[in-house]
């Protein structure tokens, strides 16, 4: 059955008939022009305005809900998008990279990883409304880049939003759920827009070890500069760290210890706070953590995060190519509690502990 919170569009070359059925349940395609090489000479606003008519025709055919449309763009096409529905109780995610699994695809740019950064909607606000989402980079070589030029590995934000994927631009707007309420034409929609308050670089008393250490703070702060409408409020977050195989600060203590068994033997991996809240990768990449015990050909490069989003630990699969599975079900964000067990592919079992002495 076709998980209608999750719809994407996406230039498939190796799909050359768009009335071809795609064997993924998870993705809904439509006919697409020939993607060119991507390019970005043009500023973002300057892309958005191009493609614009094109643009708002997705928007008005898929956001017909509360939640997160991502519209990927180059100077000369606009060539992907995605719509994630806002969930009441739990998140809902999409995976940005160049492999065939991820959701949204970003062909001929070999600086891009193959899962490059997920986007990670938080359960809704009253009403069902789409609140808050993080952009978390999947440990690649290049991160992303902010509208300012700066080098990121993961933000938070509570409205729209614009990166660099390398030579792609993502563009990530809210939608209230009316989908024929986007503005005619470019300049109306560029203006409508909120401008984005980057609250790492507001001064305020809020702003302490404390504001570091519980990031929800961030959406506290007060004595914000006057605009001429509600801002975005960005805050650069912790992305997960480089693979470590000790996932605990110094001084810190343990949350609780993954325990994992597969093919190629057994490690436990004792875990705080800091990596939850910032994130753990298990693959068989050496830029996941645990080691050589997940090193089996079935299991993805990257093929899951493990994240505390809103005070709820999850494992979200990364597109995984052979799943993650918990009671025999394919599972694309599990929450974890003590004594969860997930498989990954049939080759691993991933078991979340608590409580450690």
């Amino acid at each position: 059955m076709t998980d209608q919170s999750r719809i994407f569009w996406t230039h498939r070359p190796d799909q050359p008939d768009p009335e071809d059925p795609v064997d993924n349940a998870n993705t809904i395609l439509g006919p697409l022009p020939e993607a060119p090489s991507p390019a970005a000479d043009l500023s973002i606003e300057e892309q958005f305005s191009r493609h614009y008519p094109q643009i708002r025709d997705w928007l008005c055919a898929h956001t017909d809900r509360p939640g997160l449309a991502l519209v990927v763009l180059s100077d000369d096409a606009m060539h992907s998008a995605a719509f994630l529905s806002t969930k009441p109780d739990r998140i809902n995610s999409s995976i940005v990279g160049r492999h065939t699994k991820a959701d949204v695809r970003l062909l001929g740019d070999s600086t891009l990883s193959l899962r490059h950064v997920a986007v990670l909607l938080f359960p809704g606000e009253g009403g069902g409304r789409p609140g808050r989402y993080r952009l978390v980079d999947l440990r690649s070589a290049s991160g992303f880049i902010d509208e300012r030029g700066r080098r990121l590995r993961a933000v938070e934000a509570n409205g729209p939003a614009f990166v660099r994927l390398g030579s792609y631009s993502l563009v990530i707007l809210l939608a209230d759920g009316d989908a024929e309420d986007w503005p005619e034409d470019a300049e109306t929609a560029w203006a409508a827009i909120p401008d984005r308050l980057y609250l790492d670089e507001v001064e305020t008393e809020e702003k302490s070890a404390a504001w570091e250490v519980d990031s929800d703070r961030a959406w506290e702060v007060a004595d914000l500069p006057v605009l001429s409408q509600p801002p975005t409020l960005v805050h650069n977050v912790a992305g997960p760290e480089m693979a470590v195989h000790q996932l605990l600060a110094a001084g810190e203590e343990p949350v609780g210890e993954l325990l994992i068994t597969s093919s190629r033997g057994e490690s436990d991996v004792v875990v705080g706070e800091s990596a939850l809240r910032s994130g753990v990768l298990l693959g068989r990449s050496r830029r996941c953590d645990a080691g050589r015990v997940l090193s089996d050909r079935s299991i993805s490069r990257v093929h899951l995060l493990i994240i505390e989003i809103a005070g709820v630990l999850y494992a979200i699969d990364t597109a995984s190519s052979n799943g993650v599975f918990e009671d025999e079900a394919r599972e694309r964000a599990s929450r974890l509690a003590s004594g969860t067990q997930l498989a990954l592919s049939d080759v691993a079992v991933v078991a979340w502990r608590t409580g450690l002495e």
